[in-house]
């Protein structure tokens, strides 16, 4: 099942801008590596949580669970 970018409640400037990429669903977004969606204006820490988490990845790789 692929989930909608609108689905996802994003701020509107990022979805404009990820329409305008091409990115219609998440899985679009699939090959991209962390740091390419992180290059995108207007992606914010919050915005980048909800998108890695609908991709299935851990938004946060290199921190230690205490």
């Amino acid at each position: 099942m692929s989930t909608k970018l609108e689905d996802l409640k994003l701020k509107p400037w990022l979805l404009v801008e990820l329409n305008q990429l091409g990115y219609d669903v998440v899985e679009d977004m699939q090959h991209l590596p962390t740091a390419e969606l992180l290059r995108i204006p207007g992606m914010g820490g919050q915005d980048w949580r909800k998108i890695a988490k609908a991709l299935g990845r851990d938004p946060f790789p290199g921190l230690k669970k205490r």
